[in-house]
């Protein structure tokens, strides 16, 4: 008997205790449960909202029995407020957490450790939703999830919406205990990520630049990036030995950049842009990449967001610029429908002369019919060795060495998209290719391009259908469908009218004069306009003794619409400063700005004044001006507040068409982008059908100032009647442009790095009609837009 108790009671000390489940209910039950857990057990969240939850989650689980934190249910436990997530041990499950509704307190949202010495290892965070979960000012910078340790793993999480500054998602390989750990990204869905209009805007980066050299091992795979906008690098890596695989970019205005560090792959990956402008898809720098099975569809990205890019270095490079590209393979690519689809030698200049070295470029296809170039190179291609390709464009196949003769097969995929293949083949030992993008199988001789034209594919395209939490859907935005409120020209009645208003209402004003005793703070997505039975456009005022610095301030995350509208900024006691100008705080995310049929005048308050003041921190994603007049005041649209030359800039959409500024004192625009920051390529300025006069005449003036803006395109507008001015405008790069436009007693423009003037341009009088900008019958405006219709302005 006492031999079968003995042997009872060491079976109890051998055999695992049974797992157990803990549902707590307020953060202390958390913090005291937490402390107790063993290998098995599960602690559950019950549903409801959990306000201001810093979690820490720690226990050391075994791979059989692994420590679990999860949900009651999925989608009823929310974590808002200030909350947070910290964990650490070994084999942790955290499951099914949703952050909405706030932000995080401590710089990550999530993160795979406590402090420096407490680290997560063999973990999973697996069905997570982190959505739109900002910080009140997009400036302020922090991280959804970083991880640390290794053996970790990020799966069917989706994280979208992030609007503030710093990267969604980051991989730290910083040193000892957090280099090669395989870590693994899979079935995530990184949903949109808005332009930032600043450096710090990826979605996912793994490394950094100071420890670039480690390997970081970590596998990118079957992951679902949508409108991943932010900046123009949508994934960053800056570390040696990952793999980048059979991910789907969808629309995403950025590419996978191979920043720092060696040996990484990026294969199996479909890049499809849709046409949508800014569309990238793969960036070279450093040595050892190997990039093969790629589809790139309808990419329209120019530069650094080019379909491919391969970079020119910095000799001797310091470790956070440009090494030198060597030993790059790329082969078994496609690329259909894309512009300029190569490009070589990219960024070229008096520091990066350092061209691709050892670099092959082989058995690939692309099929960009309506293209005239194919392949644009930036230096000398001398280190790169093509072989093997078929180039199909406008001008029929590509001839030459390394180029091959032949047709191609399209049909579609699964999902409708269209496939390009080809029977040319090639027996080109290349060992570490032995599928294609879809999975089947390739043998010794195997299909050019990304797609063997035989056999069934295995591996499913990744999408939003199969990344994510299965049971969440986003929460969509706000659809503006107020209502039409009508206001009469009385003493703060639209002030009234504004406050309490909904967001998409329509205000509408009769004719007369609405004088307001302060600013008008617009909220959310609003328009304001001119009623239809208004004979006269109704005039904005606002009483300048009060303090309030403009009639209207713009907030974020919305939409303001302006039509048929004055704001006048003359009055008997004084002049305030803006008729628009942004929050200076609080300012979470961007906004739209478009004015059409209106006309701003009188604002004179050389105090810095201006008619539009973007302060630093705001952020217009699209700002449209048209059918308009600005005139009789110190100055125009003031977007020249981050003056810290880090990238920033206040806009990235600004377009004036059909518009007039006249007795503009000083510049009518003022547009800044400081610093040489090369992860923002934004700061995009359209001029359009517009007249400019007298303005900014003064000595050795400039009537549009700019500084550092990628994309300028001035069209069919005229600059005249200032006499003293030195430039109507200074353009500087190659897609800086000035053409059909007349210049006349308005100096002469600045042209450097590239920058055009092109057809069209006109240096006489243009002959307007006294008091009009009516072309008389024998100006020499007429017809010769390049739309064929009058220079100046659309009658």
């Amino acid at each position: 008997m006492r031999k079968f108790i003995y042997t009872l009671l060491l079976s109890c000390l051998i055999l695992p205790l049974t797992a157990k489940d803990y549902k707590v209910a307020t953060t202390a039950e958390f913090n005291s449960t937490v402390k107790t857990l063993q290998p098995g057990d599960c602690i559950i969240l019950a549903k409801g909202i959990w306000k201001d939850a810093e979690l820490v989650f720690f226990g050391e689980g075994t791979k059989e029995q692994p420590i679990t934190l999860r949900v009651e249910e999925s989608g009823k436990t929310t974590l808002e407020g200030l909350s947070s997530l910290k964990l650490y041990g070994n084999y942790l499950i955290v499951d099914g957490l949703v952050f909405v509704n706030g932000y995080t307190p401590n710089g990550d949202v999530i993160e795979f450790r406590k402090g420096t010495a407490k680290t997560a290892n063999n973990s999973i965070v697996r069905n997570c939703v982190i959505d739109r979960y900002n910080q009140p000012n997009r400036l302020e910078q922090d991280t959804w999830i970083s991880l640390w340790g290794q053996n970790n793993q990020v799966v069917n999480c989706y994280l979208g919406g992030k609007t503030n500054l710093g990267t969604t998602l980051i991989v730290w390989p910083n040193g000892e205990g957090h280099s090669q750990n395989y870590h693994r990204i899979y079935r995530n869905y990184f949903a949109a990520r808005p332009r930032l209009g600043s450096n710090g805007g990826e979605t996912m980066r793994i490394g950094t630049s100071h420890y670039s050299m480690e390997n970081s091992n970590t596998i990118v795979e079957g992951n679902y990036f949508e409108h991943c906008n932010g900046e123009v690098e949508v994934l960053s890596v800056k570390s040696c030995e990952n793999r980048i695989i059979n991910n789907t970019f969808f629309e995403c205005e950025g590419s996978v950049v191979l920043r720092h560090g060696n040996r990484n792959e990026v294969s199996g990956n479909y890049f499809l842009g849709n046409h949508k402008p800014s569309t990238g898809g793969v960036r070279v720098i450093n040595e050892g990449h190997k990039v093969f099975n790629n589809y790139f569809h309808a990419l329209k990205g120019k530069d650094f967001r080019g379909p491919l890019v391969i970079m020119n270095g910095v000799p001797n490079s310091v470790q956070n610029r440009y090494h030198q590209v060597k030993n790059v393979e790329i082969y078994f690519n496609t690329w259909v429908d894309c512009e300029l689809p190569w490009q070589l030698c990219v960024g070229s200049d008096e520091e990066r002369t350092a061209i691709p070295l050892t670099t092959k470029i082989a058995h690939n296809i692309v099929y960009c019919p309506e293209e005239t170039e194919l392949i644009k190179a930036f230096d000398k291609t001398t280190g790169i060795q093509f072989a093997d390709n078929l180039l199909i464009g406008s001008k029929g196949v590509e001839k030459g060495t390394g180029f091959v003769q032949g047709s191609v097969e399209k049909s579609k995929s699964a999902n409708e998209l269209p496939q390009i293949s080809s029977n040319l083949k090639t027996n080109d030992n290349v060992p570490f290719v032995t599928t294609d993008i879809d999975g089947r199988s390739r043998g010794n001789e195997k299909a050019i391009g990304a797609i063997e034209n035989k056999g069934k594919a295995t591996i499913e395209i990744a999408s939003s259908k199969n990344c994510g939490p299965s049971w969440y859907t986003p929460a969509p935005a706000p659809t503006p469908n107020g209502k039409i409120i009508s206001v009469k020209p009385e003493k703060d009645a639209l002030l009234e009218a504004v406050k309490t208003s909904k967001q998409g209402d329509i205000i509408e004003l009769k004719e007369g004069v609405y004088f307001n005793s302060k600013k008008i703070a617009i909220p959310h997505t609003l328009t304001i306009r001119a009623a239809k039975d208004a004979k006269s456009k109704p005039v904005l005022q606002v009483d300048p003794a009060n303090n309030a610095l403009s009639v209207l301030e713009v907030g974020s995350n919305l939409n303001l619409n302006l039509n048929g509208i004055t704001l006048d900024g003359n009055l008997s006691n004084g002049s305030v400063k803006y008729a628009i100008a942004t929050i200076k705080e609080g300012i979470a995310s961007s906004y739209n700005m478009y004015i059409d049929n209106c006309e701003f005048a009188n604002f004179k308050n050389e105090e810095g004044g201006a008619i539009y003041k973007a302060y630093k921190g705001s952020f217009a994603d699209t700002l449209t001006v048209t059918n308009s007049i600005f005139r009789d005041s110190y100055r125009g649209f003031a977007l020249n507040d981050e003056k810290e030359a880090q990238g920033f800039y206040s806009a990235e959409f600004m377009t004036f068409e059909n518009v007039v500024f006249k007795n503009i004192q000083q510049w009518a625009i003022d547009f800044l982008r400081g610093g040489n920051d090369e992860s923002t390529l934004g700061g995009h300025l359209t001029i359009n059908h517009c007249v400019f006069d007298n303005v900014n005449n003064n000595d050795g003036q400039t009537i549009i100032k700019q500084t550092g803006l990628v994309t300028i395109n001035i069209t069919n507008s005229v600059f005249f009647n200032s006499p003293k001015v030195k430039y109507p405008v200074r353009l500087a790069g190659r897609h800086n442009k000035i053409s059909f436009s007349n210049i006349y007693n308005a100096g002469k423009t600045s042209l450097t790095n590239e920058a055009t003037e092109g057809a069209g341009m006109i240096y006489t009088d243009p002959k307007f009609k006294t008091g009009t900008y009516v072309p008389e019958p024998k100006s020499p405006l007429i017809n010769k837009a390049s739309d064929s219709t009058n220079i100046g302005l659309k009658h």
